[in-house]
């Protein structure tokens, strides 16, 4: 089975899961988001992977005219589904692999990525197509988790996450993203950390691990307790295993043609 195929095979078995994490609806977080890109009415703007559409609707809503871009149908058909409910006309959805798209370039004032590039095979090319498809001078707007930088922690909290949700591909360091916008031309005009904590059962439920994976993944939170394996700040509290995810979005600009 090829990265597409397992995305789309486990984002449709876990859509409804997913979209009830807190994190993911989380109303602050998009309107941070919203603010953060400086993204005005009238704007084009692309999200890329937009799961069930919930930050391309929240851009829509301050009145720019967004395109949302995923391989997973059920996200699309719940995400339309909503976006008709909410009555906005200047969102549209639609079904694509965000490595290549049809899209011509310098298309949007802004392209955005949340949560996402974790399960990215390439990640250097999705960016690379971020890229393309903003006009010259344009933004970026990039939120996800991110590995410790010890390569020791960042394997083993990328194992705990495979455990979970088989296509994850890896959690990606923060020098490493800088060193990926670097290299691609790509200016950063903020960097904002962000740190969102999980239950473990709650977390767990989000990618439906067997009953075998789940024992596997409690083992290895609970290891990490007494001595951090994993950068993930486990710990036991009211009798129930949490752990934090670092994060960090990036606002990044793509050079003015001169």
């Amino acid at each position: 089975m090829d990265r597409a195929e397992l995305v789309r095979e486990q984002f449709n078995k876990q859509a409804e899961a997913y979209e009830k994490l807190a994190i993911v609806t989380d109303r602050t977080l998009l309107n941070q988001m919203v603010s953060l890109s400086g993204a005005r009415a009238g704007d084009r703007v692309i999200e890329f992977a937009c799961g069930p559409g919930f930050v391309a609707m929240a851009f829509a809503e301050r009145g720019a005219i967004v395109t949302g871009v995923d391989i997973t149908e059920r996200f699309l058909d719940h995400a339309r589904a909503e976006a008709s409910r909410r009555q906005l006309g200047n969102v549209g959805f639609i079904a694509g692999n965000v490595e290549a798209l049809p899209t011509p370039p310098d298309s949007f004032e802004l392209a955005v990525c949340r949560f996402a590039f974790h399960h990215f095979g390439n990640p250097n090319r999705v960016l690379r197509e971020m890229k393309r498809v903003t006009r010259p001078g344009g933004r970026l707007l990039i939120l996800d988790m991110i590995a410790s930088e010890n390569p020791a922690w960042a394997d083993y909290h990328n194992r705990v996450e495979r455990l979970c949700d088989p296509s994850h591909v890896r959690a990606i360091a923060a020098s490493e993203f800088e060193q990926m916008f670097a290299e691609s031309g790509l200016g950063i005009l903020q960097k904002v950390p962000r740190e969102t904590s999980y239950g473990l059962a709650e977390w767990m439920a989000h990618g439906g691990p067997s009953e075998e994976n789940r024992a596997a993944i409690t083992a290895l939170m609970e290891a990490s307790i007494k001595r951090d394996c994993s950068g993930l700040k486990v710990r036991r509290q009211n009798g129930e295993i949490r752990f934090s995810h670092q994060g960090m979005t990036y606002l990044l600009q793509k050079p003015p043609s001169w």
